[in-house]
C-alpha cells in the first residue's frame, strides 16, 4: 500500500514539473520503464534515486515522503 501512495506522489510531482516519464527518466539517467514501475508501485526506488527525484522536482525529501 505504501509503495502505491509513493508512486502516486512521484507522478503528481512529475506532472507538476511539466515532465513526461521519458524526460524525467532521462534527467536522472534511468529508463522510462523504471520510472513507470516506481509510479505504479510495482517497484521501489533506491534512496539515491529518491534524492535525485527530489532535486529534479525541486522538493524536499519530507514533501515526497508525506504519503
Amino acid at each position: 500500500m505504501m509503495l502505491h501512495n509513493l508512486g502516486e506522489t512521484l507522478a503528481k510531482f512529475r506532472h507538476a514539473a511539466g515532465l513526461t516519464q521519458q524526460e524525467a527518466a532521462d534527467r536522472i539517467h534511468i529508463s522510462r520503464q523504471c520510472l513507470g514501475n516506481w509510479e505504479t508501485g510495482t517497484r521501489e526506488p533506491r534512496f539515491t534515486d529518491v534524492v535525485q527525484l527530489c532535486q529534479l522536482y525541486g522538493i524536499g525529501l519530507e514533501q515526497l515522503l508525506k504519503v
